[in-house]
């Protein structure tokens, strides 16, 4: 009754772009706390002050990462995927 044709992926509510932002971010924030959590504990096993950091950077990289490998983030140029209708 008056609802659109078009049919979501699963598990997303909203637009593709935002989920798919707010995914990326969430893989981005939890790889920085997880990591820096563990260079925090290294920190305290051999009584140095900069490893959380370097577990931060590398989980934010490592975020960042996963997202690409689950092709959450978007390309620009020649390579845009066209859906149907979109001929430009």
């Amino acid at each position: 009754m008056g609802g659109s044709n078009r049919e979501k992926a699963p598990g997303q509510g909203g637009e593709p772009g935002y989920t798919g932002g707010n995914t990326v971010l969430t893989y981005v924030l939890g790889g920085i706390i997880a990591w820096g959590l563990i260079g925090w504990g290294v920190d305290s096993l051999f009584s140095t002050r900069w490893l959380w950091i370097v577990g931060a950077i590398l989980g934010a990289g490592g975020g960042y990462y996963l997202a690409r490998q689950h092709k959450l983030t978007r390309r620009r140029g020649r390579n845009r995927e066209r859906g149907p209708g979109n001929n430009t």
